[in-house]
């Protein structure tokens, strides 16, 4: 795991140098386009050679953080009523979000997010929701002997009552983008009604499983409003507005970054990095981690 240690701290090291250059030179937007930032979390617990992680101590020091900073933690009925109803949302507001539906989500983020009174949102493919076998992207860990559970159906309906909303990520895992578009249909539509059946309320919340552009259609779009949901979130980095199409919310995929670097990631200062989210800037990062030998499904 030597190579995915390198990539992280090439990473860092590259938010760092944009974020304090567009700082430097003022190019960064405060204003009217920045009035929700969405963070997106994975995995929070301390194994080492596990991607897609941020340690426990790191997680609880960035939610400290938020704080500090002046950021208004909101939950996704703020966002809903936002994007729905047009009604305002507080200055700096932050969405809290969880992808793919971790054990560690409960039992290492959840005290953190709970000693600062905050919300959040975990989006979970319900294929693998109570099952023993790995995530997809998952299963070269598994085979190393680095397990990754997911949560049952009892522990996500206590995320809920703790104030983490579970929504939809589908049920099998894979990006809609490589489904056909009826299998597509049926992964949006079926995931809602089985999280409704099990949660007793409406789903209203889609995350798109790895989300960047190249991983969904303008059709996918349309699938989720037929099948009555109210957003989508994207793995599009950077910050929405009042305009910003709501079915194609991006969020900033957090990993172990630095305090200096957290912050200028919420300020705006590395938005410049979502030409990684593109469809040419995701091939070149699938032929950067074939390189250094850190590729997963």
């Amino acid at each position: 795991m030597r190579a995915e240690r390198a990539k992280q701290l090439l990473k860092n090291a590259v938010y760092r140098s944009i974020g304090e250059a567009a700082t430097a030179f003022g190019a960064v937007d405060g204003g009217e386009g920045r009035t929700l930032r969405v963070l997106m979390y994975h995995k929070v617990n301390d194994q080492p050679e596990n991607p897609v992680t941020v340690p426990t101590s790191a997680f609880a020091e960035q939610m400290a953080h938020l704080r500090e900073l002046g950021y208004a933690v909101v939950g996704l009925d703020a966002v809903l009523d936002h994007y729905v109803e047009g009604k305002a949302l507080p200055d700096k507001a932050v969405l809290i979000t969880f992808d793919d539906g971790y054990r560690d989500n409960l039992e290492n983020a959840l005290p953190a997010l709970e000693a600062h009174g905050y919300p959040a949102v975990l989006f979970a493919p319900v294929g693998y929701v109570g099952e023993r076998q790995p995530l997809p992207h998952d299963e070269h860990l598994a085979e190393r002997g680095v397990i990754n559970p997911t949560l049952d159906w009892g522990e996500l309906r206590e995320l809920e009552q703790a104030g983490v909303r579970v929504e939809s990520h589908g049920i099998s895992h894979r990006p809609l983008a490589e489904l056909e578009v009826d299998e597509a249909a049926r992964e949006i539509a079926i995931s809602k009604l089985r999280l409704e059946e099990r949660l007793g309320r409406p789903v209203r919340a889609f995350a798109y499983v790895k989300g960047s552009e190249a991983h969904y259609r303008p059709v996918h779009l349309s699938l989720l409003r037929q099948a009555g949901y109210d957003v989508g979130f994207t793995s599009v980095s950077g910050a929405n507005g009042p305009a910003t199409d709501r079915f194609r919310l991006r969020r900033y995929n957090v990993e172990p970054y630095p305090p200096r670097t957290f912050q200028l990631v919420l300020e705006g200062a590395c938005d410049l990095i979502a030409v990684k989210d593109t469809v040419a800037g995701t091939h070149a990062r699938r032929a950067l981690n074939a390189a250094l030998g850190t590729s997963s499904k």
